[in-house]
């Protein structure tokens, strides 16, 4: 088939829903004999000092896994386990709501790297020439009981 033959569009979540729902039904029954739920809840968190956010993580839950897309704490504040309560929230979310894998990806030499390991997260991957040309790293963490 060539090119010519389709039509290529941008598109709105709402044109293409009764397509993808329909199509990935069809692939879940194929693949893991079960619907899966798809939908992504996103997720965010802030950790506060009297009226002043200290600290902040946010992301999406999706079929059992979570990812975190950002953590940032108050370079001030930090060192002081903010990071630690905000991703340890995070794993609770994942547990409440049946997951049972959190992961993230970031640059291995920042100093996140640190606390990440420390909670018990792996590097799963590796993500070279990722972000604005630089390298990162995948971790993650099961943590199904």
């Amino acid at each position: 088939m060539t090119k010519e033959k389709f039509n290529i569009t941008s598109a709105t979540q709402q044109e293409i829903a009764d397509f993808t729902e329909k199509a990935w039904s069809v692939e879940d029954e194929e693949h893991f004999d079960e619907q899966v739920d798809w939908v992504r809840k996103d997720f965010i968190f802030k950790a506060t000092q009297g009226e002043k956010i200290v600290g902040v993580i946010t992301g999406e839950f999706e079929a059992g896994v979570t990812y975190i897309e950002d953590l940032i704490v108050d370079k001030e504040m930090r060192r002081q386990g903010i990071g630690k309560i905000l991703v340890e929230e995070v794993e609770q979310l994942t547990k409440d709501k049946g997951g049972h894998k959190v992961f993230l990806f970031t640059m291995e030499e920042w100093g996140a790297s640190r606390l990440y390991e420390s909670l018990g997260y792996e590097i799963t991957g590796n993500l070279p020439n990722h972000c604005l040309g630089r390298d990162f790293v995948i971790y993650s963490k099961n943590i199904s009981e």
